[in-house]
């Protein structure tokens, strides 16, 4: 039985549509409001990209409630938020161990990764597990302590790109996907 409760799936994108984001959203970057973080962003939920990007990922969570049953156990309503696209610029890389449910983000319960290039890299979870960063795979993982992870240096030195998003709990009637 798989029990590490990570989803990594290859395709959720074309190359041919990960360049096509990659080209969308670069020029449209800017560095976060927390000067610590080692990437630019946008935000992606106003973008033409917002609906297939978070219509496709609802299949996924089927998929994940279906090999994890366990996550039906909590609340059934998830709300999808947060997309963003990231580039990290060559040498640049979120190194700090990390995990994405804290006392400022209480209510995420899965991290969404999807990555948009190739590198001999990816996220390094605390328990030495290993995602490599491939064009078009995505990736679903517990926001908690339990998947505390990091990104690791690119050794070619290239820019990296990726969005990320996040499945909260909400209250029923609150910007809710709900996932029964």
């Amino acid at each position: 039985m798989n029990t590490n409760f990570i989803l990594t799936k290859d395709n959720f994108f074309t190359e041919n549509e990960c360049t096509e984001i990659i080209n969308y959203f670069k020029d449209k970057t800017k560095k976060p409001e927390n000067n610590y973080l080692n990437y630019l962003q946008s935000d992606i939920e106003q973008s033409p990209y917002m609906f297939s990007v978070s219509t496709k990922i609802l299949s996924y969570i089927d998929e994940y409630k279906q090999l994890y049953p366990e996550s039906n156990e909590t609340s059934s309503y998830w709300g999808f938020t947060n997309m963003r696209f990231k580039h990290f610029m060559p040498g640049k890389n979120f190194d700090s161990w990390h995990s994405e449910h804290s006392f400022y983000y209480p209510y995420r319960m899965l991290s969404i990764m999807i990555y948009l290039s190739n590198h001999n890299c990816g996220t390094e979870f605390y328990n030495g597990d290993i995602i490599k960063s491939k064009a078009g795979r995505l990736t679903i993982f517990p926001a908690y302590f339990t998947h505390t992870h990091r990104g690791q240096v690119c050794p070619e030195n290239k820019d990296r790109y990726l969005l990320t998003g996040y499945f909260n709990f909400v209250r029923q009637g609150e910007n809710e996907t709900k996932t029964e």
